[in-house]
């Protein structure tokens, strides 16, 4: 090219590109500040098998199996969480085929872990937590790190260690792993024990009718035959 010819601006344009500096990835830090945002605003905490094995071993589990319940997602999949505790009219109130119910997402994202102690400001259970509060804000989604709270007040916060960070993202990813292992299994198990609960109320019924009298039998009878006139016009 001679002196008087001139650089095309498309090679302008891709040399100045090239000649920038390149923008460094910003360093996650994280040091938990104990805010109590996340216990108390985090709305279904999923539990896996890892969880439940590591209870086993450290002798806790049946304390936890009141606060455990299947929870179906808007997507129809399935999570085992932690949730509070029926009031005790809830309890009294419960019919069996309650057993085969869950409770809403409007009312799950409501409710606060049950396992924080607001008047001390402390988790109760914080040696044996789940590997989901392990591993708050930061998530692994089998290709990339991501943090899902960015307003957690410990994002940024100096002190993290390089074995600290490493550690964190290698319980991001077994919760990866773990959470993908429990929801092909659960929904499996989940039909199982709800054929269960049917079968058990079809016993029952069954039991029931046996035990009748004939009059009462006719009485059911007619009004059964009375509701198919009804619904048949």
């Amino acid at each position: 090219m001679s002196e008087k010819e001139e650089e095309s601006p498309v090679k302008k344009d891709q040399k100045e590109e090239q000649s920038k500096p390149e923008k460094k990835k910003a360093k996650f830090t994280f040091k938990c500040t104990r805010c109590d945002s996340c216990c108390l605003s985090r709305g279904p905490i999923p539990i896996t098998l890892f969880d439940l094995e590591m209870w086993a071993r450290n002798g806790v589990l049946a304390n936890f199996l009141p606060y455990l319940q299947i929870y179906t997602k808007p997507d129809g999949g399935m999570d085992l969480i932690i949730k509070p505790l029926a009031s005790q009219d809830q309890e009294e109130n419960k019919k069996p085929e309650d057993a085969l119910k869950t409770t809403p997402v409007e009312n799950l994202l409501e409710e606060k872990c049950p396992l924080y102690n607001k008047e001390k400001k402390e988790c109760l259970i914080y040696k044996n937590r789940p590997l989901s509060c392990r591993t708050y804000p930061l998530e692994y989604d089998g290709k990339n790190f991501s943090v899902v709270d960015v307003e957690c007040p410990g994002i940024g916060e100096e002190g993290m260690t390089k074995e600290e960070l490493k550690e964190m993202r290698e319980t991001a990813k077994q919760m990866n792993y773990e959470l993908t292992r429990i929801r092909i299994g659960l929904p499996v198990l989940n039909q199982i024990i709800s054929q269960k609960v049917i079968m058990d109320l079809m016993k029952q019924n069954m039991e029931a009718m046996s035990k009748m009298s004939d009059e009462d039998r006719q009485k059911l009878d007619e009004i059964f035959g009375k509701s198919q006139k009804t619904e048949g016009g």
